[in-house]
């Protein structure tokens, strides 16, 4: 009876299969790398805006349990944002004011001239909001106020030139403020700043 020989067949990749492989996966690259750089930067942003919104409602807070204003300072030549308490004239008008929540309080502050205090803060209380990296502030507009006017009066020497703070009362007010978020590849994002309510609302990401 004759023998039946096998014959085991090898599979083996052509050189021109291959070099077709490679083709098909540089091409999904050079699709996917870029938006993948594009995710991770709006991921950025979107972080750091959610960061700045924690910050400002915590400095809102602060404000109103400590009874002290706070201001929240842009130096844009550092680009550095700094948070520190400040005590003065407004501020001791908004802790002594038993009707601070009144609609004329909220617009003038109360009695300016019934309170001489003179503006003191502390140094070690400064605190600096780092942003991701890569992530800069391009802009922060302030509403300016009465109120706003006078306390900025009593901040001359502190303030960086061209700039105004954005304020804490201790009644729970703000300044009305909107901070614009930027990254350099991908766009730029609007945190907002509701001052008769402190609300903080953040806009989408805007591509560039």
């Amino acid at each position: 009876m004759p023998s039946l020989t096998l014959y085991r067949r090898t599979f083996a990749f052509t050189l021109f299969e291959l070099l077709l492989v490679l083709a098909i996966l540089s091409a999904i690259a050079a699709v996917t790398i870029p938006n993948l750089g594009l995710l991770m930067g709006e991921q950025k942003l979107t972080r750091a805006s959610e960061q700045l919104r924690i910050e400002l409602t915590r400095t809102r807070v602060d404000a109103m349990r400590a009874g002290q204003m706070m201001m929240l300072q842009w130096d844009p030549d550092l680009g550095t944002l700094k948070l520190k308490p400040f005590f003065s004239a407004v501020a001791s008008v908004d802790s002594n004011n038993g009707s601070a929540n009144s609609q004329s309080t909220l617009l003038t502050g109360g009695n300016q001239a019934s309170v001489t205090a003179a503006p003191v803060y502390d140094p070690e209380a400064e605190e600096t909001i780092e942003l991701p990296e890569g992530v800069t502030v391009e802009v922060i507009a302030v509403t300016p106020t009465a109120r706003s006017t006078i306390a900025e009066q009593e901040m001359v020497g502190e303030l960086v030139t061209g700039t105004s703070p954005i304020l804490f009362y201790s009644d729970g007010t703000t300044s009305n403020a909107v901070i614009i978020l930027a990254h350099p590849t991908i766009g730029r994002v609007a945190v907002k700043l509701r001052g008769i309510t402190g609300d903080v609302t953040i806009d989408e990401v805007m591509p560039l």
